[in-house]
């Protein structure tokens, strides 16, 4: 892979992450702190498949301190998704509606208090990552692909529904956030079937929501028994469906024989 194609790609992606905190900033928008996690997120995937082509720095180190910013924000979207499910399922408990729209605004109030510091903060990163991007050998990159799906079939070989699922989810997405800049170092020797992996790491991320939602539900001060009825009931037929597509993952996953 060639290094401008890289660093477009780096650059395009880094823009629009940072276009998505200006805006959040901005107005307060939830959508945009979605959208600037979700850049973090293909980021941090890029970052992990470059540095798959080295012993010494790894690039991943110098966007940590974005990630602190991730993290932080993630506690407004924690708050804001609590409040959602609650509206979703008709839980007519003030105090909890209320306790989550507070931690919203107590949370966006202090990212913007912290707006100069977190811009600098990226800036500072853009600039070490910048400096330190170098070229990544296509036999490197295809071997990173491989070992993610021999790291993924590993997990759903022996399908258990707890974390180590949901970071096999993780796994499939940083395979399907880097297709783009790997298009050209797997093309006629690992075709990846990108349908299948969209299809089964967002029916695993339903199962993951859904048990979020049944921790929060049957939380003791909240124990909203006809939620929690219709979450396990829900969590059945994800779990049904989830093991029938994780069967046969390397199969399902490449449409080329290229894994041996």
């Amino acid at each position: 892979m060639k290094k401008k194609d890289e660093k477009a790609y780096f650059n395009d992606h880094w823009e629009q992450m940072l276009t998505h905190f200006k805006a959040f900033i901005k107005t307060d928008d939830q959508e945009d702190l979605h959208l600037f996690r979700v850049q973090v997120k293909k980021m941090r995937a890029m970052l992990e498949l470059l540095d798959a082509d080295s012993s010494k720095h790894h690039l991943s180190q110098d966007f940590k301190p974005v990630r602190k910013i991730f993290k932080h924000c993630g506690e407004i979207r924690t708050a804001y998704i609590h409040l959602q499910l609650g509206i979703h399922y008709q839980f007519k408990n003030e105090e909890f509606l209320m306790g989550q729209l507070h931690e919203i605004e107590k949370g966006t109030s202090e990212v913007k208090q912290l707006e100069r510091k977190y811009l600098k903060t990226i800036k500072i990163a853009n600039n070490k990552i910048d400096d330190d991007l170098k070229s990544v050998d296509n036999d490197v990159i295809l071997k990173f692909y491989k070992a993610k799906l021999v790291q993924i079939s590993v997990v759903l070989a022996n399908l258990q529904f707890n974390d180590e699922l949901h970071n096999a989810r993780k796994q499939i997405k940083i395979l399907m956030y880097n297709r783009k800049i790997a298009r050209k170092a797997l093309e006629g020797r690992l075709e990846i079937d990108n349908n299948y992996l969209d299809k089964l790491q967002g029916r695993i991320g339903d199962w993951h929501d859904n048990v979020l939602a049944l921790e929060l539900f049957s939380a003791p001060e909240l124990n909203y028994s006809p939620v929690i009825t219709k979450i396990k009931r829900q969590n059945t037929r994800l779990k049904r469906s989830i093991a029938v597509l994780a069967q046969d993952f390397e199969k399902k996953a490449t449409l080329t024989e290229a894994l041996s």
